[in-house]
Parts: C-alpha cells; sequence; structure tokens
C-alpha cells in the first residue's frame, strides 16, 4: 500500500482487507463522501491549487479542506489509477434546474471508469448530488441515499450523454420539478491538467461563475446532508430539517465546526 492510500484510508475510517475492488467502491465513495465537503473556500480567497497530485493531496488530506468538481473529483481519479483502476477524467456542462438552462460551459468534472468491457462514470464533486457508486454506461439506474441516477446517450451541444437524477423526497428545496432531471451533460475525451487549470481558472475568474460570488458548503452526513450559505445553515436528518440563520461573520466558524467534525 503507498502513503497516500494508507493516509487517505485512515481519513475517511475504510479497512481493506485486501486491495480495493470494483464492488468496495460504492462503500468507498460513501466514505469519502463524509470527509470531503464540497465547498468554494479556496475560490473566494484566491487559493489556486495547482491541479496535480501532490498539490491536492496535501490540500485535502494534510489541510483537511474541500473543493469543487475540479479538485475533489481530479483527487479522485488520481487515488483510483493509484489503486490500479482504469481511469480518465471527463469534462461536463451542469444544467440548472432553477433558470431550466445550462449553467458555465464545460465547467464539471467527472471521471470514468473501465472495467471489462464495461464503462461507468463516478462523481464526488456534484455538491450533494452523488450516486456514491459507479453509474454504468448501459443505462441501468443506480440508487443510493441522495436519489437515483442513470447515464443516458443524447446528443446535445454540451456532450453525447446524460447523467440524469431522480431525486424523490431528496429534492433540494430550491428544485421544483419532479421525476428524472438532467444534472449535466458530458464529452468522453479524456482531459489533463492543463484543461483542469483552465477550469479551475474559469470558476474563478469568470462573471458567469456561481462560485465566486458567495461562500457555500454541502456534505453528505451519516443520517442526511448539512447546507451552510452566507444567509442559513440547514441540516437534513432522519428526524426532520432545521435551519438556522446565518449571521455576518459566522459562516467560517461554522463551517470548521460542522464540517470537520
Amino acid at each position: 500500500m503507498t502513503i497516500l492510500l494508507d493516509s487517505l484510508y485512515k481519513r475517511i475510517g475504510y479497512r481493506p482487507t485486501k486491495p480495493v475492488a470494483f464492488a468496495d467502491l460504492p462503500e468507498f465513495l460513501s466514505l469519502l463522501s463524509l470527509q470531503f465537503p464540497f465547498e468554494n473556500g479556496a475560490v473566494l480567497n484566491k487559493e489556486r491549487t495547482p491541479m496535480t497530485k501532490n498539490d491536492l493531496t496535501d490540500a485535502l488530506l494534510n489541510k483537511k479542506r474541500g473543493g469543487l468538481c475540479y479538485d475533489l473529483n481530479a483527487f479522485l481519479y488520481y487515488i483510483l489509477k493509484e489503486i490500479g483502476f482504469s481511469v480518465h477524467m471527463v469534462q461536463g456542462t451542469v444544467f440548472n434546474q432553477q433558470e431550466r438552462a445550462w449553467a458555465q460551459t464545460g465547467t464539471h468534472i467527472a471521471v470514468i471508469l473501465q472495467k471489462a468491457n464495461e464503462t461507468y462514470l463516478l462523481d464526488t464533486g456534484f455538491g450533494i448530488n452523488l450516486p456514491l457508486a459507479p453509474v454504468p454506461f448501459s443505462g441501468e439506474t443506480v440508487a443510493s441515499k441522495t436519489g437515483a441516477y442513470r447515464i443516458r446517450k443524447v446528443k446535445t451541444d454540451k456532450g453525447d450523454y446524460l447523467l440524469e437524477m431522480d431525486k424523490g423526497d431528496y429534492l433540494l428545496e430550491m428544485d421544483k420539478g419532479e421525476g428524472w432531471q438532467t444534472g449535466y451533460a458530458f464529452t468522453m475525451k479524456p482531459i489533463d491538467e492543463k484543461v483542469l487549470t483552465k477550469v479551475r481558472d474559469a470558476i474563478f475568474d469568470d462573471k458567469a461563475s456561481p462560485f465566486n460570488k458567495h461562500p457555500l458548503a454541502s456534505k453528505l452526513t451519516k443520517d442526511g446532508k448539512i447546507i451552510l450559505s452566507k444567509d442559513h445553515f440547514t441540516k437534513h436528518t432522519e428526524s426532520g430539517v432545521t435551519k438556522e440563520k446565518v449571521e455576518d461573520g459566522e459562516f467560517a466558524a461554522i463551517f470548521n465546526q460542522a464540517f470537520f467534525d
């Protein structure tokens, strides 16, 4: 076992008795989701982490921070590659459910895994909309505690495939749709660190970016999810939903306490 994998396994509480296999990925992805929040602190603080394995490992493991899709899914890619899986990264465009329109073009990153003759999508950086398991290109539905997910081959100007979601009772308060919804479109073209860097810079600098204006954070928990904005801290648990007002200057303290317990 490498130093990276040993450190990661200790961080997420994963105790493998053998090398991580494909069948272990749902448990592995679920443990990752409980440790690494989706958050934009680095963007607001103008901290441009280089998109390399060493720099992302230092940021996420040693400095105990989260990140956006290009951080979290690039880190996932480096981890899976180190384990020995056949993986590459791809680029996508998120569909904004509120505005019923595509968001900032090409700024979502996901991971493609090949196993024998089968292809799967993995994503640990799509907010709290995480399949928590490899999603097959066969069209088969994958269900997790966050909802149901599937991939459809549909030609769009943003890519030839769609990740679709049926969130059921797990819909965010802002989502008004029902049934299957488009999460994002994506291409199958492999991307490298240069493309990752361009995606990162677009999120940092583009006026169309939804992540360079106000602080936000979200993470799955063992019994639900937590969502922190500049105005409210919302907890979803098995016993219900609580929503607390966030006063000026409180975001950082709440984030550090609630997201890295």
